[in-house]
């Protein structure tokens, strides 16, 4: 990966943290900002294409947890729950 990708994908990050339901903007936002960078290059592409869910897909898998996540998306939104019980 070329470092030049990761301040993209910050900003890609950012943008598509803000949502249209204000439950997982309370979680979604303060996450992109607090941990972005610490997370590995690996979870950084996988929380932007975490991002690219519809709404309600997004707060079934993170709010309600009503559905189980693929595989690949199950470390990345441990974290993000983990991060949300401890704001």
């Amino acid at each position: 990966m070329d470092k030049k990708e990761s301040p993209y994908l910050l900003d890609k990050a950012k943008f598509k943290s803000r949502r249209g339901l204000n439950e997982l903007d309370q979680i979604l936002v303060p996450f992109v900002q607090n941990e972005f960078n610490s997370l590995e290059e690996k979870e950084k592409f996988l929380l932007v294409e975490l991002l690219e869910f519809e709404d309600v897909d997004l707060a079934d898998l993170i709010l309600y947890r009503k559905i189980e996540p693929e595989i690949k998306f199950e470390e990345i939104i441990s974290k993000i729950i983990k991060f949300s019980s401890e704001i």
